[in-house]
């Protein structure tokens, strides 16, 4: 193998590590309750971004309520 293809593959590597993150990000965030689509569009909007960390910063602070010390228990 040469350099070029040895980058090239590198490159594409790179790539599809990149989508596969985002991908199994959104999936994570769909879990949580954060995002509507698990195929990675919500990532993209940035009004369902505000609403995932609005429904993030609810329930951290539902979190801190039901504790005693006031932490999220995290």
């Amino acid at each position: 193998m040469n350099r070029s293809t040895v980058e090239l593959l590198l490159t594409a590597q790179e790539d599809t590590m990149r989508d596969v993150r985002r991908i199994l990000r959104a999936k994570v965030l769909k879990a949580r309750g954060l995002a509507k689509e698990s195929d990675g569009k919500a990532l993209d909007d940035q009004g369902r971004r505000d609403e995932g960390r609005r429904r993030q910063a609810d329930a951290d602070r539902l979190g801190r309520r039901d504790r005693p010390d006031g932490t999220s228990g995290r």
